[in-house]
């Protein structure tokens, strides 16, 4: 007697990457004799090495921040004040949008300062306090009125906190800053490497002067923050950007 019967031999992977190959092999029983004709790749494993693989990406990453001014005389003709600068801008590294200001949402006390005196002390103290703000960093004030000049700040980032915004008074200006807000430094492609933007323009909604040189006029109730509310401020920012960033991971 002759019997032939069709088997499916499958090999599972064996390690990470590997790939098992599905062969037939054929087992043929006549009286006493047992023959297996199993052809020779049945049980070969193909295992592909990935060069491509995902590494893990890592828990922090340090960032630079560089903000260029562009706010001089020949940027800005006819519009640019006395003794145009930029107070000591201020850097957090946060958790949450909105962390260190929201257009549509009202300046906290901190805020408020920075933006009409350029004073940074009850900002950052607001900033400690806040448990999802990993790292800050305070720049120094720079002068704009003859040329661009640059300054540079550094934080700590993780993923779970990995936003960045930044803040910087206009001045003098009754209280209107620049900045940018909850920048995503790290996403589902991991840290990015390098990223250039404008500088916004922002009314705290907090002083209602309507010029550079207005003396200092109280808003009661506050406004929200918004973008430029007054005709000088709309003017000048129509002419070119005042400042840009440029967020590069250094570690």
């Amino acid at each position: 007697m002759l019997l032939v019967i069709r088997t499916r031999v499958v090999v599972p992977a064996l390690a990470a990457g590997a790939v098992a190959v599905m062969m037939s092999a054929s087992i043929v029983v006549a009286d006493d004799l047992v023959l297996i004709d199993t052809p020779a790749t049945a049980l070969e494993t193909a295992v592909r090495g990935d060069s491509e693989q995902i590494r893990p990406q890592a828990s922090t990453a340090r960032y630079q921040v560089t903000i260029t001014t562009t706010w001089t005389a020949a940027t800005h003709p006819g519009t640019l004040p006395p003794d145009p600068h930029v107070s000591p801008s201020v850097l957090a590294a946060h958790g949450r949008p909105g962390d260190l200001f929201a257009a549509g949402a009202p300046a906290s006390p901190g805020i408020e300062i920075m933006a009409e005196l350029g004073g940074t002390t009850t900002l950052l103290s607001e900033l400690a306090a806040n448990p999802t703000v990993n790292s800050t960093d305070t720049g120094r004030r720079i002068d704009t009125d003859t040329a661009a000049v640059t300054d540079q700040l550094v934080v700590d980032v993780t993923q779970q906190n990995g936003y960045l915004s930044l803040v910087t008074m206009l001045a003098p200006s009754p209280d209107w800053f620049i900045g940018f807000a909850d920048v995503a430094v790290f996403g589902a492609s991991g840290w990015e490497q390098r990223i250039v933007l404008d500088l916004g323009n922002y009314d705290a909604g907090t002083d209602s002067g309507v010029d550079f040189t207005s003396g200092n006029i109280d808003t009661q109730p506050p406004q929200l923050i918004s973008g430029p509310r007054d005709a000088p401020f709309q003017i000048a920012a129509g002419q070119g950007r005042f400042g840009f960033a440029v967020i590069e991971r250094i570690g």
